[in-house]
């Protein structure tokens, strides 16, 4: 059985709050009652809202292929059109999923959503999207403008190299790097998630308390335990390993 990272459980109950709302039926216009529902602070929020979670989805669904195929892809061909494209995709993928989560940090308005954001910009996987995938030929290091090279041989490997034109080798695992921005990733979006349900269902204990319930078996699941879906929310089977 295909094993649900964390942010697309995040994703799903952040869908699951939404739709709780979304699927009543009103007497006033959907954006104007649905932004009170979720206590945006502007009407475009909504729109924001759903921007952010289908990027998050599709995003996750890149990062997934990548980790199931690397660099090479699902055919195994060596082809260097096929590897610069995967590589180009996947990085921009990354940095797009990190703009998603800054975006939900604004709509939650999280109190520490400054200094999340900064921890988020600050991953080295974005370093190397910054080097490799976006501006190869003006990167700013610390106010001195480089360019750089991607060595072709070191594709296959997913392990990629650059030279600048300073004579400074660098050197990118990829797979290790987006396994750090996953950690990273993942924390921050349980944070947000946990101050949308907080906030969204603030005069309502009782629906609060079951979201609540089912975030944490998502932190529990983050954290390193196994969480095993008994059909009943309030008894599932958890396996908890030591740190």
């Amino acid at each position: 059985m295909k094993k649900v990272s964390i942010i697309s459980q995040c994703e799903q109950l952040i869908r699951e709050v939404i739709n709780g709302f979304a699927l009543k039926d009103i007497k006033i216009p959907f954006q104007e009652y649905i932004s009170v529902a979720l206590k945006f602070k502007k009407s475009n929020d909504w729109n924001q809202m759903c921007s952010l979670l289908d990027l998050l989805g599709d995003t996750e669904d890149a990062k997934e292929n990548f980790e199931k195929y690397g660099i090479t892809g699902p055919t195994k061909f060596k082809d260097n059109g096929e590897m610069y494209l995967r590589l180009y995709g996947i990085l921009n993928s990354i940095y797009l999923q990190k703009s998603a989560i800054i975006e939900f940090l604004e709509l939650v308005n999280i109190k520490e959503k400054n200094e999340l954001k900064n921890i988020l910009n600050q991953t080295k996987i974005l370093q190397i999207r910054h080097i490799a995938g976006a501006h190869t030929l003006d990167f700013n290091s610390n106010g001195i403008i480089t360019s750089h090279q991607i060595a072709q041989q070191s594709l296959e490997s997913g392990i990629i190299k650059t030279l600048d034109s300073h004579g400074n080798f660098l050197e990118f695992d990829l797979h290790l790097l987006i396994s750090d921005f996953n950690k990273i990733a993942n924390e921050i979006i349980i944070k947000g998630a946990e101050k949308f349900i907080s906030t969204v269902f603030k005069a309502s204990k009782e629906k609060k308390s079951s979201f609540s319930n089912k975030l944490n078996l998502i932190k529990l699941q983050f954290e390193g335990h196994w969480v095993i879906d008994t059909g009943d929310l309030q008894n599932p089977i958890i396996v908890k390993f030591p740190k």
